[in-house]
């Protein structure tokens, strides 16, 4: 009985539906699901996304070459919040591993413990995450990628490229600039800013401090090079030659070398070449 006469405003309770073989009101269906089924019990049932936000690239492109791949893998990576990199190559064969930035364990290769280590509170990077693929080079010379395993373990999407240092490297051109940069007197500050405009975004400024002093090594190493070939003496063919003859080798005294006393005492062997095999081990020299 309707005391408030609302049964023309909500409709009947899931339990008055007609049954199936009945047509069913559209006002009563439920999208996505049907009318007689009971609603998830937990929230997990709503989760779609079995990757954690952090899907493989896509497998059905192919590359000229492996730096094209990895290139294509890492800008997908580098949007969904991870790296990738490779983990072995055979260049031989054409098969290249790639693996995320975050797999693999630390070895300690020192021993050390939490008492004899200096660093308390230092964070691990690899966790062991088993995300891995395998690039191939097919027959035509181009390049295809297969995934191994396409889910992450072990870690979730990071919030910014600056967690991944594969993320932060800079091409051969840039640190050509940076060199220039460096050598005109801009300070550390106004190269970070040069090379996030031009180059990498997610450079940080600890990395411009590593490549100034590693420009500085380079630079160093160039001009120690430099100056040791210049140092050293330039003789042309007819200077060694001349050096040669004012330099006569040092005739053999058959008094005081042994190897000739032993050929005139045996003179057998001198004609079988025993001495001359006994002292240099060929036939080819008289002496």
């Amino acid at each position: 009985m309707d005391y408030l006469q609302e049964d023309h405003i909500y409709p009947p309770p899931p339990s008055s539906l007609p049954p199936h073989d009945q047509p069913i009101d559209p006002q009563f269906v439920t999208i996505g699901a049907h009318p007689s089924h009971s609603p998830p019990s937990s929230l997990s049932a709503y989760q779609t996304d079995p990757y954690d936000g952090m899907p493989p690239p896509p497998t059905g492109g192919e590359f000229p070459d492996l730096p094209s791949l990895m290139k294509a893998c890492q800008d997908h990576a580098k949007r969904h919040g991870y790296a990738c990199v490779t983990s072995s190559n055979n260049y031989k064969r054409g098969i290249a591993y790639v693996r995320c930035d975050r797999g693999g364990e630390y070895v300690n290769h020192w021993h050390l413990t939490d008492e004899t280590r200096v660093r308390k509170n230092r964070t691990r990077r690899l966790v062991g995450c088993t995300w891995k693929a395998r690039a191939k080079r097919t027959a035509k010379g181009t390049w295809v990628m297969t995934m191994m395993n396409a889910k992450h373990s072990g870690h979730s999407a990071s919030d910014s490229p600056t967690s991944h240092p594969s993320q932060r490297q800079l091409t051969a051109e840039a640190v050509e600039e940076a060199r220039e940069a460096f050598r005109a007197g801009m300070s550390p500050k106004e190269v970070l800013e040069l090379m996030r405009t031009r180059y990498n975004e997610a450079i940080t400024a600890q990395d411009v401090y590593n490549l100034k002093a590693k420009i500085a090594r380079m630079d160093q190493k160039a001009a120690a090079a430099a100056s040791a070939r210049d140092s050293a003496p330039h003789q042309s063919l007819e200077q060694q030659e001349q050096a040669q003859q004012a330099s006569p080798p040092v005739p053999i005294d058959p008094n005081t070398d042994p190897m000739l006393q032993h050929m005139q005492l045996n003179p057998a062997a001198a004609t079988a070449g025993e001495g001359r095999a006994e002292r240099c081990g060929c036939d080819c020299c008289h002496h």
